[in-house]
């Protein structure tokens, strides 16, 4: 009987011991697991953003149409295809406001006639520079800006035809001309804008306070 005794309490006392070693086994087990990955917080970042540039200022007398603005006998005109020189240059040297009408020819109601003196002077040019001066001195392309901002186009003239000096149909190379273009237009005073079709800079043209 003692002897099954102490047989029983070392069984028991084996038994605690594997059990004792199990239990610290998992409990290093889950020591050295790795720790989980931390987790990221949100920071504040600092994000460059891009602001427009002005690269390019605008041009000395260039106006918010893209209009270059000129005094009456100033100078103005355009470069050929390349780009590269000036092929024709003109001006508006006098504006005459309200002539007195050509014999059977009456000025619409409501519009006032300007006729203006012109100066062309051209260089060497090529077909597409003809057909732009032909698009330039011409009275379609001119508008009229009123003192309140609004713009009309111009009309030809019905009150001045016979008695004006004409300017050329077709354009020469290295010529100079002088000539008058009539216009009605629906303000006395204001500003005479002058906007070709077939400039390559978006608005463009040029204008005169009269």
């Amino acid at each position: 009987m003692p002897l099954r005794t102490e047989q029983r309490t070392a069984a028991i006392l084996f038994a605690l011991a594997v059990a004792g070693s199990l239990v610290g086994g998992c409990a290093q087990t889950e020591r050295t697991e790795p720790a989980d990955p931390p987790v990221p917080t949100a920071t504040s970042a600092t994000t460059a953003v891009a602001t427009p540039s002005s690269e390019s200022a605008a041009q000395p007398g260039v106006n918010a149409q893209g209009r270059l603005s000129k005094k009456i006998g100033e100078d103005a005109g355009f470069s050929g295809e390349d780009g590269t020189a000036r092929i024709v240059t003109f001006s508006i040297d006098k504006i005459v406001v309200d002539p007195k009408c050509d014999q059977y020819m009456t000025r619409p109601a409501g519009l006032h006639t300007l006729v203006l003196d012109i100066r062309v002077a051209t260089g060497k040019l090529a077909a597409g520079d003809i057909a732009q001066l032909g698009a330039t001195i011409n009275p379609f392309a001119f508008q009229q800006v009123s003192a309140s901002g609004i713009t009309t186009p111009a009309q030809a003239s019905t009150c001045k035809a016979t008695s004006q000096r004409q300017l050329p149909a077709n354009w020469a190379p290295n010529s100079k001309y002088s000539g008058q273009l009539a216009l009605d237009v629906p303000e006395a005073n204001g500003v005479l804008a002058l906007i070709p079709s077939g400039m390559s800079a978006p608005g463009g043209g040029w204008e005169w306070q009269y």
